[in-house]
């Protein structure tokens, strides 16, 4: 058909509806006719604006993603042919609706048309009533597939969302665990207790219904169980054997996590008590074996994950180090003792009297703070430092530590120096302040007129108030040569008469119950007399 015969059939199309939203359209063709044809009807449209390309190049460099509602290609063009412009288009907007304009139709072509992503197929010449109803259609298939890339963008937006959160709240849920796992082994002062935590941590933090913690006996080269939680301690046993040896000892000589069934491992003969998953992991201090944790019986028969294995290996860890701690702190204070108890000695030497009186203190002291329901670490404080309570004597000159007769002022100034020397030995040795107090202020008054330092009231510290009674109790029912010792009767109702100007009132009344509770009386007369008849 001519250009002006094809100009005029489009001419005289109407259109049937406007759309209320301004498209915009792409028209690709070598003929002019057709581009003007087009241009012209779409202004009457007033809703379309068109931009025309004589070439498929042309079309290339006028292009930008997201520009265009629509595109109108001619077939067979010179250079680039309307397929070639149809892949290079939709490799850059994916969404744009292409209709493909042909003059020399046929069925193969349509086909190859439509597998190439074309949304329409137009023959030549065509009515503008067809390009009005193609392009509402196609639009309209635009729209809904942008709605639904949309839609299908924010599901997944949603979801990686989602995935976050859960990721998050797992980060998040694992921090706790870590920090509560923390707290819970910082308020563990013995190993036994931590090796026991061991197992009720893992069992409720891993939601594991069975756990035991083994330990490597290194003279036997054996794993013994030591805490359990959900296992008997017979049944664990009897699969405990030499390092390297059976399912655990090789669980523990290999040095890393065991994950399997029970089943798994049978090739011993050995089978553990369980009905579900297991999880082997070895103990280590310095990258040597300390022992296994043990754990079974997942709640719904789950396996164990990745996670459960991160978690119990900050438990060891951290339990591991705890362990070496307390271990090196024991050993530390055994060392302590052993040279405080040395100083003691010799001080006890150079004065019979004080031999056995650190002993008799302490254990009256202690026996008080008990009756007085004072608190556990108080109470080894007392055991402690309440030994070491006159080390500061050692300081003082043998003439007059030693002398038979009473001391004269000049003399009584210096003894009062002990406290002071005392504290400066024991301070020196890092021991709490506590136990430095004990030492420094048992000889001062509830009246304010002690030593060193005058004191009064609770301005001294417990624990001295405490030595202060059990110390003078002591003395008073001791044999000294310038003054003969004195009845427990006789000896109570001096601290009774004192409390209030000498002793702590309450500490006076907690000494009292100590002695009924535990009907000291001969007791004490008893050790009172040998120690009279020991320092004669």
């Amino acid at each position: 058909m001519g250009a002006g015969a094809y100009k005029m059939q489009m001419s005289q199309a109407r259109p049937s509806e406007e759309v209320s939203e301004r498209l915009s359209i792409l028209l690709v063709d070598d003929e002019s006719n057709i581009r003007e044809s087009m241009a012209e009807y779409l202004v009457n449209l007033k809703n379309y604006s068109l931009t025309s390309a004589a070439s498929g190049q042309e079309a290339l460099e006028k292009f930008q993603p997201g520009k265009f509602d629509c595109a109108f290609l001619d077939l067979k063009m010179p250079g680039m042919s309307g397929l070639e412009l149809l892949s290079k288009l939709k490799a850059m907007d994916k969404t744009l609706p292409v209709v493909i304009m042909t003059g020399f139709p046929s069925l193969d072509a349509a086909i190859d048309t439509m597998r190439q992503g074309a949304s329409d197929f137009l023959i030549k010449p065509f009515n503008l009533d067809q390009v009005k109803a193609t392009l509402e259609r196609v639009v309209r298939e635009h729209r809904l597939l942008k709605e639904n890339l949309r839609l299908s963008e924010r599901l997944k937006q949603q979801e990686r969302i989602e995935r976050l959160n859960q990721e998050l709240s797992r980060r998040v849920r694992e921090q706790q665990m870590l920090h509560q796992i923390s707290e819970a082994i910082d308020h563990m002062h013995t190993s036994e207790a931590i090796y026991q935590g061991i197992a009720d941590l893992a069992a409720t933090n891993l939601e594991a219904g069975k756990s035991a913690v083994l330990l490597l006996e290194p003279s036997s080269d054996h794993l013994v169980v030591i805490a359990v939680n959900g296992f008997s301690s017979e049944a664990v046993g009897q699969v405990a054997g030499r390092m390297g040896q059976g399912l655990l000892g090789k669980a523990a000589a290999g040095g890393k996590a065991v994950m399997g069934r029970p089943e798994t491992w049978e090739e011993t003969g050995e089978v553990l008590p369980l009905s579900g998953p297991v999880l082997c992991l070895p103990m280590m201090i310095h990258e040597q074996p300390l022992g296994l944790l043990v754990l079974g019986e997942k709640r719904g028969g789950l396996p164990f994950r990745g996670e459960d294995v991160f978690l119990s290996r900050f438990l060891l860890q951290k339990a591991a180090l705890s362990v070496e701690n307390i271990a090196l702190y024991e050993s530390m204070n055994s060392s302590l003792h052993s040279t405080l108890g040395a100083l003691v000695r010799a001080m006890e030497a150079k004065d019979p009297y004080t031999r056995q009186h650190s002993r008799r203190v302490t254990n009256l002291a202690v026996l008080t703070a008990e009756a007085m329901g004072l608190e556990l670490h108080q109470i080894e404080s007392l055991k402690f430092a309440g030994y070491l309570h006159d080390i500061g004597k050692i300081g003082i000159k043998d003439h007059i530590l030693l002398k038979e007769n009473e001391l004269s002022a000049e003399e009584y100034q210096e003894i009062k120096r002990h406290p002071a020397i005392g504290e400066s030995i024991v301070r020196a040795m890092d021991l709490s302040q506590d136990e430095c107090h004990i030492v420094r202020h048992h000889h001062e008054r509830w009246d304010g007129e002690g030593y060193p330092d005058g004191l009064a009231g609770k301005e001294i510290p417990l624990l001295a108030r405490v030595v202060a009674v059990a110390d003078a109790y002591d003395a008073m029912t001791s044999d000294r040569s310038y003054r003969p010792l004195r009845t427990m009767a006789e000896a109570v109702r001096e601290l009774v008469n004192a409390s209030g100007t000498q002793f702590d009132p309450m500490v006076v009344e907690g000494f009292l119950q100590m002695l009924e509770q535990h009907q000291l009386g001969p007791w004490l007369d008893e050790l009172s007399a040998s120690s009279s008849s020991t320092s004669s």
